[in-house]
């Protein structure tokens, strides 16, 4: 369950991280209200989407206006919360329909001397908590982790156990801050990690974490994740309610009881886990290739709804290959997987290649079935040699003047995802 920024900030709040103080309007008039509540100019608005990438997008009935604007009035403020409200905001990891905005957030518009990138989540491989930190945080962090890979920092947290003021401290040294902004870290990184662990979170981000001149540390912006599996023990996240799903694909999804996001590539991805999905999508990105979806199966799911999965899968025309990355373990089977994808098949020969990594819980069984299909299934060992796959299956349908009977389009020049 994804939470819009003013959600994700209310929790940071409450769990003692700083934030700038906010208020979200629906109306024009709210927004100029809300800008005097918050004291003098200027101040930023901010749509309220559940996609990142506001700053760098658009509105479809305003190719000049991005999804976040600094206003110096209040009347300027009341303005920019009208054009919001009720147009589309597209950004780079939206589809082409881009989002609705039905809400906005104000907050006061403050400079700080740094920037940096914080974020948490699970490693889909190990099923551990993954803290990723950069010192180069902000709207451009993507290409910059692109051009000095070794700029992003990876630290293990392990399974569950409470993060400790000497490992967190350990790992704030890691930035190489000033010994107070390190120190301030610290005490962000084990906030962070309570809060993740006691909300059953799959994601938080903040990008990015000011630093300010005294070296106080602030968020100014905040994305967070509930895995929707645990939802059934976290009444209150889930009563915050704002999953979205602006497509019907997604409606499908929602109905059938897995995750799914679309993406504007033509690489299907499909993976249990959505740590595990994360990683899959990311792997498609970092390659070369255009994912197309991020699609998260819990394992709870019996074979007739990973059925409807690859079925939306196998009903977009985009889609001119799919990755299978799926570990089982406890309820979760890969021959669920299989039986799936063959029931699926009955009613939607497929038609595209399909690189598949399975393992775990009865992985030899659903391989086996596979094989004997005829489907057309490149089996790997890991994610990364699914992904030395898909390069080599996107460069056949470069290369290739006439499609085989499987290349249902031409490869898509979308953009990349962030």
């Amino acid at each position: 369950m994804y939470l819009f920024e003013y959600q994700a900030k209310e929790l940071m709040r409450q769990a003692g991280i700083s934030v700038l103080p906010g208020a979200v309007a629906t109306t024009e008039s709210r927004a100029v209200a809300a800008a005097g509540e918050l004291g003098a100019g200027p101040w930023a608005v901010k749509a309220q989407v559940l996609a990142g990438g506001r700053a760098q997008g658009f509105f479809s009935n305003d190719r000049h206006l991005p999804g976040v604007v600094f206003a110096e009035t209040s009347l300027e403020v009341g303005s920019v919360a009208q054009s919001m409200l009720g147009s589309v905001l597209i950004t780079p990891q939206t589809t082409s329909e881009g989002e609705m905005v039905n809400a906005v957030y104000i907050e006061p518009a403050i400079a700080v001397p740094q920037e940096v990138f914080l974020a948490m989540l699970i490693d889909g491989e190990t099923g551990q908590i993954v803290c990723l930190l950069s010192k180069k945080g902000g709207q451009n962090v993507e290409q910059s982790v692109g051009i000095d890979p070794d700029s992003l920092i990876r630290c293990n947290l392990g399974s569950g156990e409470m993060l400790t003021t000497e490992a967190s401290h350990e790992i704030a040294k890691k930035l190489e801050l000033s010994p107070s902004a390190t120190e301030g870290l610290s005490v962000v990184l084990k906030k962070l990690h309570r809060l993740f662990i006691e909300k059953d979170l799959s994601l938080i981000e903040i990008n990015p974490l000011g630093i300010r001149q005294n070296d106080a540390l602030i968020a100014l912006d905040a994305r967070l994740t509930v895995d929707d599996n645990a939802l059934f023990r976290q009444p209150k996240m889930a009563a915050l309610g704002s999953r979205s799903a602006s497509s019907s694909a997604e409606q499908i999804a929602l109905r059938e009881g897995f995750n799914y996001v679309p993406l504007d590539g033509n690489v299907g991805t499909f993976s249990s886990g959505a740590g595990l999905a994360m990683a899959t999508v990311d792997a498609v990105a970092n390659c070369g290739a255009r994912p197309a979806n991020f699609l998260d199966v819990p394992p709870v799911l019996e074979v007739s709804r990973v059925k409807q999965a690859f079925l939306l899968l196998f009903s977009n025309q985009k889609i001119n290959c799919l990755i299978v990355n799926v570990f089982g373990a406890g309820i979760m089977r890969c021959d669920t997987i299989a039986d799936g994808l063959l029931l699926a098949h009955l009613e939607a020969p497929v038609g595209i290649p399909i690189v598949m990594r399975l393992a775990g819980t009865n992985s030899e069984l659903a391989i086996s079935r596979l094989e004997k299909s005829g489907l057309p299934i490149q089996f790997v060992e890991n994610l990364e040699a699914g992904a030395g796959k898909i390069v080599d299956i996107e460069g056949q349908n470069r290369n290739t003047s006439t499609h085989p009977s499987w290349a249902k389009n031409a490869w898509l020049r979308i953009r990349n995802l962030i």
